[in-house]
């Protein structure tokens, strides 16, 4: 198969497995894409291991949110419905006219999403996780994969799950991330004070001070999903006021790291959001982390927070514990990509060596 060919599979693989029911213009674009040789040899610039499909279409919607006047700017409103055929020759025009931008944005940016959203899924697990360590110690939070480290923020948000408003000392009354609750009603009491010091680690962390580089950010968004956009930019005013604290650099460098200089009375969790497979690989990612996690327990006890796919059609949140090279998980919730929706489970199955 040539490459070409398989670029054209990831495309298809996109429109109907990711877009479809999500974004109908990505899903028209991304099929408009597959069958185009010339815009198949633009998207094929794409860095290597960043998802072409994403970087592509997100490179498409930067130029547009400039201002950048173009037939195809009328479909990124979400107001109006466009057909393959035309998408094929809209899309062909403007790639041709902006194929220098388009190229630079592909070989220099990558596809770093922070989904906000994502903080009224960790929520609960922060609750539960304080509940379980009832001993008053401070516990400290790290986000691997932090991005611009705007979950790192998840005590200034309110929060709605299904009409339950839940504001919290620091919330911003309108920034508020609203959340379905299916199943088990998930434990929602926490005293944010235990949570001290939290951090991030990122190879590229997002500068929230920076215009271009929070403006690429809300790029990546797409273009229907207005909601998450603004919620976006709101999360992002609230980190300009309030810098996360991110480490710059791999995971594999900073985590002992972290263990290291964390006080020993304080409880260390780590989260990963969907970064597992981007720092450890895949297949076997999961696995990694959990030798990592489990060699570093060696010294201190550790807790992890971790939401993913793991080889499910529907996302899983795994809550685990490693303690002296032991680790030991359940599965605790189902949840949504975005964070729209949790299904919290009454009785996590039993509870297995990780």
């Amino acid at each position: 198969m040539t490459e070409h060919a398989k670029l054209a599979n990831i495309f298809e693989r996109f429109a109907t497995q990711q877009a479809a029911g999500k974004s109908p213009l990505y899903a028209t674009l991304s099929r408009a894409v597959a069958r185009t040789p010339e815009l198949l040899s633009l998207a094929a610039h794409a860095q290597s291991g960043q998802p072409a499909p994403n970087l592509l279409l997100a490179a498409i919607h930067h130029i547009l949110r400039r201002g950048v006047q173009h037939p195809l700017a009328t479909y990124f409103t979400g107001h109006e419905h466009l057909n393959e055929d035309a998408a094929v020759t809209l899309l062909t025009d403007f790639c041709r006219r902006h194929a220098a931008a388009i190229t630079r944005i592909v070989t220099t940016r990558s596809v770093q999403t922070n989904e906000v959203g994502r903080c009224a899924v960790l929520l609960p697990a922060f609750a539960a996780l304080q509940q379980q360590l009832d001993d008053g110690r401070p516990i400290r939070v790290v986000d691997v994969g932090a991005s611009a480290g705007l979950n790192l923020l998840w005590d200034h948000y309110t929060y709605d799950y299904g009409g339950h408003r839940l504001s919290l000392p620091a919330s911003d009354p309108d920034t508020v991330l609203s959340c379905e609750i299916k199943g088990a009603t998930p434990p929602l009491s926490l005293d944010v004070t235990r949570f001290v010091r939290p951090v991030g680690i990122e190879p590229s962390p997002v500068d929230v001070s920076d215009p271009e580089a929070t403006e690429w950010l809300v790029s990546l968004t797409w273009p229907e999903q207005t909601a998450r956009m603004r919620t976006l930019n709101s999360a992002l005013a609230l980190a300009a006021r309030t810098p996360p604290t991110i480490l710059a650099g791999r995971a594999e460098d900073h985590l002992a790291d972290v263990v290291a200089e964390t006080p020993a009375d304080q409880h260390l969790v780590f989260v990963f959001s969907w970064s597992i497979y981007q720092i450890f690989g895949s297949p076997g990612g999961r696995e990694r982390l959990v030798d990592t996690l489990a060699e570093l327990s060696a010294h201190r006890p550790l807790h992890e927070i971790s939401i993913g796919h793991f080889g499910h059609d529907t996302p899983r949140m795994i809550m685990a514990d490693h303690d002296g090279g032991v680790s030991r998980s359940d599965v605790v919730a189902r949840c949504d990509v975005y964070g729209t929706w949790l299904d919290w489970l009454a009785e996590p199955p039993a509870r297995t060596n990780a």
